[in-house]
């Protein structure tokens, strides 16, 4: 019986990710994630070498829970993302990315291919493929 310690995060991240701009605002952001019924958006790295940030419908209500709900439209993205993310290579088993998310206190990732984002692993992810 395979466990996640035999599983890569390649095989069950998803690939398909949705972005932001960091000069976006909070409420585009917010909006994108509604729409796509998603969690968090990568934010691209401004320079090749750098690593992406991540922003997160959590990091959207800690700006609500201390600014009215019109800043939304005022802040930016770069406002309010992880900047850099907590990133994982796309080789690692899954375990040990879930042991380093818990760890770090996050709940979604980018997953990375070397310098370059493939995919994002969230605990969605990890549940969806767990009961299929």
């Amino acid at each position: 019986m395979k466990t996640l310690a035999d599983i890569r995060v390649a095989n069950i991240m998803t690939a398909d990710v949705l972005e932001a701009q960091s000069t976006a605002t909070l409420l585009h952001a917010a909006k994108t994630m509604r729409k796509h019924g998603v969690h968090s958006l990568i934010v691209p790295p401004d320079h090749p070498s750098r690593l992406p940030g991540i922003i997160t419908i959590k990091d959207i209500v800690e700006v609500l829970a201390h600014q009215p709900m019109s800043s939304l439209s005022e802040l930016l993205v770069a406002d309010a993302m992880t900047q850099p993310a907590i990133t994982i290579q796309h080789t690692l088993c899954v375990a040990d990315c879930i042991n380093l998310m818990r760890t770090c206190g996050v709940r979604s990732a980018p997953v990375m291919d070397q310098n370059k984002v493939v995919g994002i692993l969230s605990f969605s992810d990890v549940v969806r493929y767990t009961v299929q």
